[in-house]
């Protein structure tokens, strides 16, 4: 027979949570054009924001 333990969820300190925000945010990058955020992990946002004169993306 099978037993499952269940483990605690794992808590971050402060510094490690701060890190991880600042390791995520480096791929974010506003666009010059239209001021919007872009995921620069995400191809099809950044083909779409390099063109001169383009939209911003529509928010759902």
């Amino acid at each position: 027979m099978l037993e499952a333990t269940i483990s605690r969820p794992r808590t971050l300190s402060r510094r490690a949570a701060a890190r991880m925000l600042r390791d995520e945010l480096k791929h974010f990058e506003r666009c010059p054009m239209c001021g919007q955020v872009i995921d620069r992990r995400d191809i099809h946002a950044v083909m779409h924001h390099l063109p001169v004169g383009h939209q911003p993306t529509p928010r759902h």
